[in-house]
């Protein structure tokens, strides 16, 4: 026989080794015990927290040729049956690849025929948030007026798409997430009997990134069994997750901390030169900066997702150097970053310029930009600004007129200096735009195909309020930004007619 998963070799047999969810256990073994069960279950919880082994432990007990206190025997024929999927009344069905309406007919059809080998016929039903409406409304007939001898178990990680109609027909029971000390003592279990020497801090590693899951932890020690043998540390759980070192992570926001580009830069690329993610690095610095937060709220008490213990030092150190709004703020930012990184075309520099920026943030320079206040013109004054020239005999305002502003590519030369002066990072992004010119109190910038992300950024409040300001600096006049993206199918056609419209044929360049 092949090598068994550890996560199916370790699978519950039994009510009383489901670890985690005692409450819903003690329910169904009473129900099973007292012969009470009902004809339809929901069960709905995260992924990996015992939904289908339970229902399978359910289906052996109400169908257990002798039962024990309502745990079913796992020795007579049924339960032997049931074990190896040779039982014609257990039928399970993956609602992700069966989730149409003629599906869902076959059942109601088959549920007609009495039970061939036990006492009741067992549908388990997985995923079942995935079905149809059309489906869903055939399935409701069934479970409205269900046969006496079938049972209904249907299992779901997203409860929140499941009908109302279906919920109010079935007892719900929720699944709660593992806490890494039951996780850690499971796998200690796994360790010992199989054979497994593990140093207690790789367990605890891999209970913290199975996120409440008994399966994924299982699932990564197997992983972390074929990479390094069954002599496991913290330092081989790291590498075979890809997981970036407790100290380098460290030493980047150190380096953010105390406004050194040129380390953070060095930092990163010993990162990437050890193969390490750009998304992995983004997720673990938000983990890091999460643990830097809980430490400051609650100090010795706080329980890390990322450090350990010999990094308390430098999470202590960290915490006490920085206010918490700025703490949430670079935490938001890399939040961001995980989801940007997974479109973006260069993922080193998407990171590059987020932990630089983020010297900003902590130095209180971006804060100060954010609080300008907002200039204003609404909606119908930027469309009349870019539509209507403005009257030849109006009168002249106290500041310079658009006309006597610096010719056009000597001022975007002098706006970007000045964002540089102020804000690197934003200066990096604006200068991949390409600067079409002013009409009115509005500045065009377009960005080539490919450069959302950049576009992004720049619309962002606190970027585009720096590049206002110095605007009005060299101008001496408010100006409105509006960014394009030459991409966009709304902007493309209408990019062209307008640019030349305002600007006149000759000074307009359409690039591939």
């Amino acid at each position: 026989m092949g090598h068994l998963a550890l996560y199916r070799t370790w699978r519950p047999q039994r009510f009383d080794e489901v670890v985690g969810q005692e409450q819903t256990v003690q329910a169904l073994k009473n129900s099973v015990r007292m012969n009470q069960t009902s004809h339809a279950y929901l069960f709905a919880g995260p992924r990996g927290t015992g939904k289908t082994s339970l229902a399978k432990i359910l289906a052996r007990a109400v169908n257990c040729e002798r039962p024990e206190d309502g745990e079913p025997c796992n020795q007579c024929q049924t339960c032997q049956d049931i074990l190896s999927g040779n039982f014609m009344d257990v039928i399970e069905i993956d609602a992700a690849s069966n989730r149409g309406i003629d599906e869902i007919r076959d059942l109601r059809e088959q549920v007609k025929i009495l039970p061939a080998q036990g006492r009741k016929k067992v549908y388990i039903i997985d995923e079942v948030h995935m079905l149809t409406t059309e489906a869903f409304n055939a399935l409701l007939k069934t479970l409205e007026e269900p046969p006496e001898n079938v049972l209904f178990i249907l299992a779901t990680t997203e409860v929140q798409k499941i009908p109302a109609t279906i919920l109010s027909r079935c007892q719900k029971y929720r699944f709660l997430r593992l806490s890494p000390e039951q996780i850690v003592q499971r796998l200690q279990e796994v360790a010992s009997s199989e054979g497994i020497t593990a140093a207690p801090e790789a367990l605890e590693l891999l209970a913290r990134r199975a996120n409440g899951g008994m399966r994924d932890a299982l699932g990564m020690l197997d992983q972390m069994i074929s990479y390094r043998g069954k002599n496991l540390s913290r330092e081989d759980v790291m590498q075979g997750l890809g997981m970036v070192d407790d100290t380098l992570l460290a030493d980047i926001f150190q380096a953010v901390q105390l406004n050194h580009p040129a380390e953070i830069i060095e930092n990163l690329a010993q990162a990437f030169i050890h193969g390490l993610d750009a998304r992995q690095i983004a997720r673990e610095g938000a983990w890091y900066l999460r643990d830097v937060l809980m430490f400051q709220i609650l100090g010795e008490r706080a329980e890390f997702q990322r450090m350990s213990e010999s990094g308390l030092p430098r999470v202590k150190e960290q915490a006490e150097n920085l206010d918490r709004e700025s703490i949430l703020r670079a935490l938001q930012k890399m939040m961001e970053l995980s989801e940007q990184l997974r479109f973006g075309e260069d993922p080193r520099f998407l990171l590059e310029m987020t932990f630089l920026g983020l010297i900003d943030l902590f130095q209180g320079r971006e804060l100060m930009v954010e609080e300008q206040p907002e200039p204003r013109a609404n909606e119908k004054q930027r469309k009349r600004a870019v539509s209507e020239p403005a009257p030849k005999d109006a009168a002249k305002p106290q500041t310079k007129p658009a006309t006597e502003a610096p010719e056009e590519n000597a001022f975007w030369q002098q706006v970007l200096a000045g964002v540089k002066a102020e804000k690197i990072t934003t200066h990096a992004m604006l200068a991949e735009g390409n600067f079409i010119g002013i009409h009115g109190d509005v500045a065009y910038i377009s960005y080539r195909k490919g450069y959302r992300f950049h576009k992004e950024k720049m619309e962002e409040k606190e970027n585009r309020l720096l590049v206002q300001e110095v605007m009005r600096k060299i101008s001496g006049k408010e100006i409105q930004l509006e960014f394009i993206l030459q991409d966009d199918p709304k902007y493309n056609d209408l990019l062209v007619k307008k640019a030349i419209e305002v600007f006149g044929e000759n000074k307009v360049k359409v690039l591939d």
